[in-house]
Order: structure tokens, then C-alpha cells, then sequence
């Protein structure tokens, strides 16, 4: 099983997350491209909080075709392109995880832009299962 955690021997997270996580040995990797929020039908989500929850509808798409699920996450980076959308990306995550997940690694990036003017959020995640 993995070990997420955040050694007591550095400066704690800055925000709600942990430092690392440990993977043991003979586990199988997965790592996921960024996902958009994009549903199922190809139709980007109305604002920051839905595409949100699509990129984490993909990446659970993603996880279950693999045999794997939000307990096999190892890391993730999300990029947003305006700051301003701190707050509705921090709402949909609360109303995925509602608190009761462990707080992953996650690196979050704020950036000049995505491949298309549209896409307000893409979200990168590591797996690893043993």
C-alpha cells in the first residue's frame, strides 16, 4: 500500500496536502496524461467548478479501465490559467473529496494559458498499485 505522508523533519505543507509518497516495491505505475474538463460527450464543462469535476471524472475513467482508484493516486499537478479560479477549483474539490480523502501530493500551477482559450484547468495524476 502506499504511504502518503509529510515528514516532520521539514517545514509542514503550505496548503492542504502532503510532501510525498512512498510507493513500495514490484507496484505498477500509471501516469495519466492531463485531463480537461471535458464530459463524456465531448462538451467542455460552463465555468471553472464544472471542468473540474469532468477532469476528475476522466481521471476516474481512467483509474477504473486500469483497475485502479482514487486510493492508487501517488501525485497531482493541476494547472489553472487564472487565479481567480483558486476559489471554484477548491470548491469542486471539496465536493469530490468532501474532506474524507487523504490529502494527496499535489503540486497546483497557475499558467499563461492551455491549448485551447477555452480550457480553464488540466490535471496530471500518478498512480501505483501493487
Amino acid at each position: 500500500m502506499n504511504k502518503i505522508w509529510s515528514p516532520d523533519n521539514i517545514a509542514p505543507p503550505a496548503a492542504r496536502y502532503h510532501h510525498c509518497a512512498h510507493v513500495p516495491a514490484n507496484c505498477s505505475w500509471l501516469h495519466i496524461a492531463g485531463q480537461l474538463g471535458i464530459d463524456l460527450d465531448g462538451q467542455l464543462g460552463e465555468g471553472i467548478e464544472q471542468q473540474v469535476l469532468y477532469a476528475w471524472q476522466n481521471i476516474e475513467g481512467v483509474l477504473q479501465a486500469n483497475q485502479m482508484s482514487r486510493e492508487d493516486i501517488v501525485s497531482v499537478r493541476v494547472y489553472l490559467t487564472d487565479r481567480e479560479d483558486l476559489s471554484g477549483y477548491r470548491a469542486a474539490m471539496q465536493q469530490l473529496f468532501n474532506g474524507h480523502s487523504q490529502v494527496l501530493p499535489v503540486t497546483l500551477l497557475f499558467v499563461a494559458g492551455l491549448f485551447s482559450e477555452d480550457w480553464k484547468v488540466e490535471i496530471e495524476v500518478q498512480a501505483a498499485k501493487s
